[in-house]
């Protein structure tokens, strides 16, 4: 991640902990977690035919964390599966919220 609003400063070992753990869940999927280069943005997933991008994000609560967000997929409705399966598989704890659709 180049840079990211200084209100919005997640540590590099939150996002390097969100990585891990991205990595972990999707091992089962056909795709790639990589690191992005882009503005505003930690990290990526990106198969044949979907593709995720994971943010930081501030709650209300000005607590932070990575949100997911369907990044212009083919298959929606496998984006959107795979983005339960991070909610899932995270316990329901926010880390990989994602924003209403």
């Amino acid at each position: 991640m180049k840079r990211m609003p200084s209100e919005r400063v997640l540590t590099p070992l939150m996002i390097k902990n969100a990585f891990d753990a991205a990595n972990s869940i999707l091992k089962e999927q056909d795709g790639v977690v990589e690191h992005s280069d882009n503005d505003f943005e930690c990290f990526t997933f990106k198969s044949k035919d979907v593709s995720l991008v994971f943010y930081p994000h501030r709650t209300t609560a000005r607590n932070y964390h990575i949100r997911v967000r369907n990044n212009g997929s083919k298959d929606k409705e496998k984006a959107i599966k795979i983005m339960d399966i991070l909610d899932n598989e995270s316990g329901y704890n926010c880390t990989f919220s994602r924003k209403s659709n």
